[in-house]
């Protein structure tokens, strides 16, 4: 019965101490907690487990580890918000992505990513081609906020005309350099049709080309691997 209580009160403690974590972070949604928020919560974690499954640790050891978690997470994020340089350390800072339609491969490189995580990213805020967007910035918490052409603002085409092409998925046919098959395949062509295709179109070999977009709508979208 002892244990049982004891069991009770280091859950709820942790409990607790979660619920204070997640306050001194502040008032960020989920998707705005940065790689450094992620760790706070990871540790905590860890914490909160080992007193639970060590019958051995003591309650004020286990409050003890807590309070001090809860204290340096303070800590540092006050010190991160008055010390800039501190904060791009600690948190890191946002990068241009795609700058005036160009994606920049150095910043790709840098944080892991391909050509199809960023479409990804994209279609999460309902814009599904590389060719609508002018900027876009990959922010500390992983997301991309963007800026897209003017011309390609979004608009209630029924308002504008009464005759309209229907909108068509865009199919990613080169990623970092590279043929997607899987891509030629749902799109129901091969590689010698995207070889003529992309040539004339864009006057681009394939083995130029970074990353390659095509839709039925509107054609290629590409970008040679020296840009």
């Amino acid at each position: 019965m002892e244990d049982m209580l004891t069991y009770v009160v280091k859950l709820t403690t942790g409990l607790i101490g979660v619920i204070i974590v997640i306050r001194l972070l502040g008032k960020k949604e989920m998707a705005q907690i940065t790689p450094l928020d992620f760790v706070y919560a990871l540790i905590l974690g860890s914490v909160i487990e080992e007193a639970l499954y060590e019958t051995t640790m003591p309650f004020y050891e286990m409050l003890f580890a807590l309070a001090y978690w809860g204290l340096l997470i303070y800590v540092i994020e006050k010190f991160a918000l008055k010390n800039e340089r501190f904060r791009r350390v600690m948190k890191g800072e946002p990068e241009i992505l795609i700058n005036d339609g160009i994606i920049d491969v150095k910043v790709m490189d840098r944080n892991n990513m391909d050509v199809d995580e960023v479409k990804e990213l994209l279609r999460m805020q309902r814009i599904f081609s590389l060719k609508s967007v002018k900027y876009a910035v990959l922010e500390n918490s992983g997301m991309l906020s963007v800026l897209q052409y003017a011309s390609e603002e979004p608009a209630v085409r029924r308002e504008l005309k009464d005759d309209y092409d229907e909108n068509e998925i865009t199919y990613l046919f080169i990623d970092a350099g590279k043929i997607e098959y899987d891509e030629l395949e749902r799109a129901g062509v091969d590689e010698e049709w995207l070889r003529e295709k992309l040539e004339k179109d864009t006057d681009y070999d394939v083995d130029e080309v970074y990353f390659a977009e095509w839709s039925r709508n509107t054609g290629f979208f590409a970008q040679a691997k020296d840009k």
